[in-house]
């Protein structure tokens, strides 16, 4: 039995002819290793069918990176996203959590309303996350508030004016993560903050002293 090796060396090419690839397709051999079948589902020149195919026997990390390869058909790319939203309630948590930093964006707009901010922590880094999915995620109701402490938290996202003003004005935020934006809120966020009912004191305080260092520099 020839080794792995041999037909990942074949399949790195773009240029393979048809009839080799349908051979590999058709070899018992070559499919037992996970790693030629990721290949194969990947690969240009395989046909759709046979590429979808073998989606489904693909293990979940397997699944995450043809999920983030761009150069992989988009119809594989979904159905590699739907085979990893299927498995996704049985994932364990350190799963996940490897799923959300590397998975492409068909996985990743689930991902980002994850209970567990160490989830959202790893999502946050996935090189796909866009700036609507991070506010899409601080604004939900109902988030969590260590979910919300890890955006407000993040060195990139944090200086983004769109996910500050999501993060000041879900009611869930912690106290000590939305003093932490104060210095660089928004004039709009601060006085909605000095006005709206059930804003803890010490955030309204503080808001409003803002507001009044930045009218004396003026």
């Amino acid at each position: 039995m020839r080794p792995e090796g041999h037909f990942l060396k074949l399949l790195r090419r773009a240029d393979l002819p048809p009839e080799v690839l349908d051979e590999l397709l058709e070899d018992r051999g070559a499919r037992r290793y996970h790693a030629v079948r990721l290949a194969l589902a990947a690969h240009p020149r395989t046909p759709r069918s046979a590429a979808l195919s073998l989606v489904g026997t693909l293990f979940w990390r397997d699944l995450a990176a043809l999920s983030a390869n761009a150069r992989v058909h988009p119809e594989v790319r979904r159905a590699a996203d739907r085979d990893l939203l299927r498995r996704l309630p049985e994932m364990a948590l350190a799963e996940r959590i490897d799923l959300a930093r590397t998975v492409g964006r068909g996985t990743l707009v689930v991902l980002r309303f994850d209970s567990d901010p160490r989830v959202v922590a790893a999502l946050l880094d996935n090189r796909f996350a866009t700036e609507p999915d991070v506010v899409q995620a601080a604004a939900r109701p109902g988030a969590r508030g260590a979910v919300l402490e890890v955006i407000a938290a993040h060195p990139r996202w944090s200086l983004r004016p769109a996910v500050r003003s999501a993060l000041l004005r879900n009611a869930a935020l912690p106290v000590p993560g939305a003093l932490a934006l104060l210095t660089r809120a928004s004039r709009r966020d601060l006085e909605g903050l000095c006005r709206s009912p059930g804003v803890p004191e010490i955030l309204k305080a503080c808001a409003e002293r803002v507001l009044a260092d930045r009218a004396r520099q003026v």
